[in-house]
Order: C-alpha cells, then structure tokens, then sequence
C-alpha cells in the first residue's frame, strides 16, 4: 500500500483483547455511532508499526459497549491477542457520501478558526471526543482552547474556504502547551 493510501485511512476502532476460545476480537469503537464496522466485509488493520494488512470479516455483533468481530484466518486466542494494539481502519473512498454541507469531522483538522468578528483565532490541531461532545483542539496565540463542536460555539463551517467561524470564546479558557510557562 502507498504512502498516499495510508494519508486517506480512516481509524475506527482498536483491538482491544482477544475474546473466546475462536479469537473474535474484542473493538473499542471511536465513534459509537458508526455502522461501517456493521455494514463492510473488509477493513484494514494498521499495525503499531504501521504496516498494514487486510481482514475480511466473517462476524460482527454488538458486546457491550464494544464490538465483537471475527476475522477469516484468526481462529485462536492466541492469534487474536497478536493484534491487540492494532488499528482497524477503512479507505476514505469506504465512507458514505456526504450530501450539501454536511462534512466529516475528521476534515476540520487543519483548518484555520476565526471568531465571529473576522479575528483569526488559529487552526484546528485535533479533535477530542469526550462522552458528551467533540472538541475541536484549536492551537491560538495564547495557549490551546478546546471548542465544543456546538452551535452555541461553532457559527460557521466552510469548507471550500478551509475555515471554522466560532463564538463565546470568554467562555473557553486557553491552556498552556506542554512544555510552556
């Protein structure tokens, strides 16, 4: 696989643990509400060292608050714990189509923030899903600012512009970077 193919990866889950004697996995989902896991027969597993590797999936069901998954060719404990640690992952050409103005979250990072009266705020650096809302990680000049992905906060999503409008920042207290005074 290419470099290029593995910028275009999008990250699902992670193995947590073998489950069972058959080695089904046991997925921590990152995002609970994605079907994609559901839906496909194939995924990528992207390895701590970035090697990747396609499965095909023979079984998934719901455990919890994660999923259980069988692999065609992982049919031990043992061969299932030797991915524990691993990514599964889809081709961004997997996802479903986006209809007028709808977006992924994942293609705000890197995105430039301006405040409500045109001010540029700084860029998205990463994303944050806390139980309750996401968070865009927005690097500014006065230290980092975690903006829920809110109407209350986010005005505005441009993509075509590469920029986020957001507002009620006094509400928001800047941290300091690792590493600063």
């Amino acid at each position: 696989m290419s470099e290029r193919s593995q910028v275009e990866l999008v990250e699902l889950a992670a193995v947590m643990r073998s489950h069972g004697l058959r080695g089904e996995l046991l997925l921590k989902l990152f995002n609970a509400e994605s079907t994609l896991l559901r839906e496909g027969e194939r995924v990528l597993l992207k390895a701590r060292d970035g090697a990747l590797r396609e499965l095909e999936l023979s079984a998934v069901r719901p455990h919890g608050e994660y999923l259980l998954v069988g692999v065609r060719g992982v049919e031990s404990r043992e061969q299932g714990d030797a991915l524990r640690g691993n990514l599964v992952c889809v081709t961004r050409a997997q996802l479903p189509p986006l209809g007028e103005g709808e977006y992924y979250l994942m293609d705000l990072v890197g995105l430039r923030v301006y405040t409500r009266d045109g001010g540029e705020l700084g860029r998205v650096d990463q994303l944050i899903a806390y139980p309750t809302v996401n968070c865009l990680v927005v690097q500014c000049d006065d230290g980092v600012r975690e903006i829920p992905n809110l109407e209350r906060y986010v005005l505005e999503v441009d993509m075509a512009g590469g920029r986020v409008v957001v507002d009620h920042l006094d509400e928001i207290e800047p941290t300091k970077p690792k590493g600063a005074r």
